[in-house]
């Protein structure tokens, strides 16, 4: 990995060149209570990175969680609607049906 600076952060990664200034968002202030940072620190630690590396680790798992449980909850609620609207079912079979669900 090579890291130059010029106007701002450039890092060459994988063979891609990445502005950090397009990479990273703005900073987000965020409070946590003593018992709660005291945990993160440790567990920070326990893994050999900075809490804020931890930090955006789990917000980023839970946020990708959170978009596929709220897909999931589309696509059944797409399928309850169609199971109960016979003008649907009958899209639905003209366009191709599950396409190989």
């Amino acid at each position: 990995m090579c890291l130059v600076v010029v106007e701002y952060i450039i890092v060459l990664q994988n063979q891609h060149t990445i502005c950090m200034e397009e990479a990273m968002a703005s900073p987000l202030s965020i409070r946590l209570d003593e018992r709660l940072r005291l945990n993160l620190e440790q567990e920070a630690a326990a893994s050999g990175i900075p809490l804020s590396q931890l930090v955006r680790d789990l917000l980023e798992t839970g946020a990708k969680r959170a978009r596929r449980d709220r897909i999931r909850r589309d696509s059944a609620r797409v399928a309850r609607y169609v199971a109960a609207t016979p003008s649907a079912q009958e899209l639905f079979e003209e366009t191709g049906g599950t396409h190989g669900a």
